[in-house]
């Protein structure tokens, strides 16, 4: 977590769950390193984010499709990383176009420029790394949650490398 550049918190409150790899996220964040937060609720984590993503609960996929239609959208994705070392990632590009801004939104709660600005920062800043915790897992849907989670981390080539990956 000291090697990253853009740390994604989603469904993960580490401030008071994981006080120790907060306390590594805080020391990336004092060499630059940036901190989104995505969460129902504003928690003790979200108190330090850089950016603080509101949504509704359950909605973790609907969010994760939407900063990857703008990945896609923009070129952000990892082209290269893609081609040597990812299968099956038309199919995502397809089922991706599903989830536009206005149809994320309407879904999430969350506005497709604030979206934009999160998918465009987690992206491009590399190393990347995602964390969740419980609050993403503990859903019926919790297995599909962290299959899109990694589909974001495989899109934008943040898998592999120090400062990036699942955690």
């Amino acid at each position: 977590m000291q090697n990253t550049k853009c740390a994604l918190y989603i469904g993960s409150n580490a401030a008071e769950a994981h006080p120790v790899s907060m306390l590594h996220m805080l020391h990336a964040k004092e060499t630059g390193a940036r901190m989104i937060v995505v969460d129902p609720r504003f928690t003790r984590t979200a108190a330090k984010a850089d950016v603080y993503v509101r949504i509704r609960s359950g909605t973790d996929i609907p969010v994760i499709y939407g900063m990857l239609w703008h990945i896609f959208k923009n070129g952000w994705e990892d082209k290269q990383f893609i081609e040597q070392r990812v299968y099956g990632m038309d199919d995502i590009r397809k089922e991706v176009e599903k989830y536009p801004p206005d149809v994320v939104e309407q879904v999430t709660g969350v506005p497709g420029a604030q979206l934009e600005r999160v998918a465009k920062m987690f992206a491009t800043q590399k190393p990347s790394t995602l964390i969740w915790c419980m609050g993403a897992t503990q859903h019926t849907v919790g297995t599909a949650n962290v299959r899109a989670f990694c589909i974001a981390l495989l899109a934008t080539g943040n898998v592999g490398a120090p400062g990036t990956g699942a955690n």
